[in-house]
């Protein structure tokens, strides 16, 4: 510790004896302000409450989906089967030639129903801290406690939501891509890009046009990293000349192929067998939720009898 040259008790016989805060510090040669043992600790920094922090990341999913609230613990959904590209369900007409046809001349077609559940999950977060810095901070701990709670579930609940694999957590636009929970019904489809570790200009073509013509109506969005879009930007014509840029000069918007785009750094890299792009329409995602974020203080004494606060 920096040890000073006046104690407490000669500073308050300076003042008694009619010194003020200047004379003290000017009273010998030897006293600066720079320098904590040549008095400068009597004059105390200036503090600030502003804190330094970094900025959160983007949270693409959640205000661009179907959020929902329930009491429950999942909600249930029917869903009509029989669908295909064209058609909402298994029901089709026929063409008669005549104004009351024979039963044999059209076929009979019905419409399935199924369901689809979606279960509401619980995440958590704990904090421990001593009751001594709660009481003794210059600002209010708790609240700023909460901020952070709130920030790491956007961000954390936003990477569930774009690669959640499911399974106590929740299932993302991602998923299971691969293995015995894969399934192809889930209307997710996949493009290749037709190299093994880089995109392509055709495989983004590809992939905008992969979905249905309804659906590229409904102003779908491109999301990716910012690795993965500077590779986009980087890609080129036969003659060297950077494909982006076209638009660029134009004083086109920001956009690829016509459609908005957003950086997002819970999408994969580039790389054989990963989804770094997602091309779609994020209304047709569903985030339930049961209760918004609570903080509960939980008092404690530790092993070591010194007094803490648990937040969670």
């Amino acid at each position: 510790l920096d040890e000073l040259i006046y104690t407490p008790d000669v500073i308050k016989q300076e003042i008694k004896a009619g010194y003020n805060v200047s004379d003290i510090r000017s009273n010998k040669v030897d006293q600066q302000e720079a320098t904590l043992a040549l008095g400068g600790a009597l004059v105390p920094e200036d503090a600030r409450m502003d804190i330094v922090q970094r900025l959160e990341g983007p949270t693409t999913v959640r205000g661009r989906a179907r959020v929902l609230t329930t009491a429950r613990d999942a909600v249930e959904f029917p869903k009509l089967e029989g669908g295909d590209s064209r058609y909402i369900s298994g029901v089709r007409v026929t063409w008669a030639d005549a104004e009351i046809p024979s039963d044999a001349t059209f076929a009979q077609t019905n419409f399935e129903m199924g369901t689809v559940k979606i279960p509401v999950h619980v995440v958590m977060a704990r904090t421990d801290l001593s009751l001594n810095l709660l009481e003794d901070a210059g600002l209010d701990v708790i609240s700023y406690l909460g901020e952070q709670f709130a920030s790491a579930q956007r961000v954390d609940e936003n990477e569930q939501f774009l690669a959640g694999t499911g399974g106590g957590r929740p299932r993302g636009i991602l998923g299971k891509r691969s293995g015995a929970e894969y399934n192809p019904e889930d209307g997710v489809a996949s493009v290749n890009s037709k190299n093994a570790s880089k995109l392509t200009a055709d495989g983004l073509i590809d992939l905008v046009y992969e979905l249905d013509a309804q659906y590229l109506a409904q102003n779908p969005v491109m999301i990716g990293n910012k690795q993965t879009f500077r590779e986009i930007r980087k890609l080129k014509d036969g003659n060297g000349d950077y494909l982006w840029q076209r638009g660029i000069e134009r004083g086109d918007p920001p956009m690829v192929l016509g459609y908005d785009y957003f950086m997002d750094e819970a999408m994969p890299d580039i790389a054989a067998n990963a989804y770094p792009l997602i091309f779609a329409d994020l209304m047709a995602y569903y985030i339930v939720e049961r209760v918004g974020m609570t903080i509960r203080r939980v008092e404690d004494v530790s092993t070591v009898g010194r007094k803490k606060a648990a937040v969670f």
